[in-house]
């Protein structure tokens, strides 16, 4: 019981935290850079690609290493927020965008190992009968933790905004803590199990 209790909390963490790094980071460059929505959306691909690239390894790799899977792909996660977070800082103006690629691939490359594998995982302990059902509380939680993350993250990023008196950046690492939070309360709950 306990087990799928951090099976069902895991996720609606994770996504408060996961989906937020896209709502922050692109109102940072395009309304603080100044980035077309094209070149923002571009400055983000390489979380995308290492998500794609991560899911597949994960599918692959999820029967052998189970949970553990996707505690590292947590760490991954923190990792690559992390890395983003002072890259932003030490690379300030329109750079920072290209400087964050490899950070951004990293965090991309550990998402994709909790998403894909603890979908499995959970879904695995569920009777065939159940499936629809549990996949369905699964996708609500998800829904749920990027609905909150979503608020709250971006109310400290505009709260960041209007005290920094404009400073994007500043908003934006500000913001990034909070997202880093989130994932690490997650990994926390990963290592509970």
């Amino acid at each position: 019981q306990r087990d799928r209790h951090a099976e069902g909390v895991r996720p609606v963490l994770y996504f408060a935290g996961f989906t937020s790094i896209f709502f922050i980071f692109t109102l940072f460059l395009q309304n603080g850079l100044h980035y077309s929505a094209l070149l923002a959306g571009l400055a983000i691909t390489p979380f995308a690609l290492g998500s794609a690239a991560g899911s597949t390894v994960g599918g692959r790799m999820v029967s052998r290493f189970g949970r553990s899977l996707v505690a590292g792909g947590l760490v991954l996660v923190a990792v690559g927020l992390a890395a983003t977070f002072l890259t932003v800082r030490a690379v300030p103006g329109g750079h920072a965008a290209l400087a964050t690629a490899i950070p951004l691939l990293v965090g991309g490359l550990g998402s994709g190992l909790v998403i894909s594998p603890n979908q499995a995982l959970t879904l695995s302990e569920v009777p065939p009968e159940g499936g629809g059902s549990a996949a369905g509380v699964l996708q609500t939680g998800q829904r749920i933790g990027t609905a909150v993350g979503i608020a709250a993250v971006g109310a400290v990023f505009f709260a960041a905004v209007t005290a920094s008196h404009g400073d994007w950046a500043a908003a934006f690492r500000h913001a990034l803590l909070v997202v880093t939070a989130f994932v690490l309360i997650a990994l926390c709950a990963a290592a509970a199990d």
